[in-house]
């Protein structure tokens, strides 16, 4: 199924689709460009009760390359460590994430996320957002997605079947960051995908800020 994400105004509430997955199934977020603009596919682990709003408490939450142990000016950062062939992960493997892609240049899929519901962490009653951000690198200047060519975002089962494919609507042009929806996971492990569509005009900072 394809869809075209619209920008989300305050007050909507976010039509949800069933992603047909089995309970604890494996599947992939896969997050395609076109073009030289180094986007970046980052995703939150919130959890939320029943009928309230989920967040993120925690830097462990953070599936982000800015998130990835490195040093800065002397000082070390992050709490993620990075694996042999590039990947690194949260929650021992509740979501991984690929190898770094500096632009859009590759044949096919540039970076993806691999979800294992069964691995991620939540207590009876709670459930599981996975907001789904793409990002132009800070080191892109002023670029927008006005120059961002084609992203979409897939949505794929562990048996490699395209469950959703997701595409912006051109109103998310001026922003640097955008919300291609959530992975929604509820108490029982039944799986939908949000169609939330959020701008952001700051870095990574006002994303975390947003879900904090």
């Amino acid at each position: 199924m394809s869809l075209t994400l619209s920008l989300s105004k305050p007050g909507d509430k976010a039509a949800k689709l069933s992603l047909n997955l089995n309970k604890d199934e494996k599947f992939t977020a896969k997050l395609l460009w076109d073009g030289g603009t180094d986007l970046d596919l980052h995703a939150l682990l919130c959890v939320g009760v029943e009928g309230g709003q989920a967040g993120i408490t925690s830097l462990d939450q953070i599936l982000s390359t800015y998130n990835v142990r490195r040093k800065i000016a002397g000082s070390e950062v992050g709490v993620i460590d990075k694996n042999a062939d590039g990947t690194f992960e949260i929650y021992q493997g509740a979501l991984v994430h690929s190898a770094d892609a500096i632009d859009g240049k590759l044949d096919g899929v540039d970076e993806w996320i691999r979800v294992d519901p069964a691995r991620i962490p939540k207590k009876s009653g709670e459930f599981i957002e996975i907001p789904l951000i793409a990002m132009i690198h800070p080191q892109s200047g002023s670029q927008t997605f006005a120059n961002v060519r084609n992203a979409q975002v897939q949505i794929v089962n562990s048996r490699g079947d395209t469950l959703l494919d997701i595409s912006l609507s051109a109103q998310f042009g001026p922003f640097i960051g955008v919300q291609m929806g959530s992975i929604m996971i509820d108490s029982n492990g039944k799986a939908e995908f949000s169609q939330v569509g959020s701008g952001f005009m700051g870095d990574f900072n006002s994303v975390i800020e947003h879900f904090g």
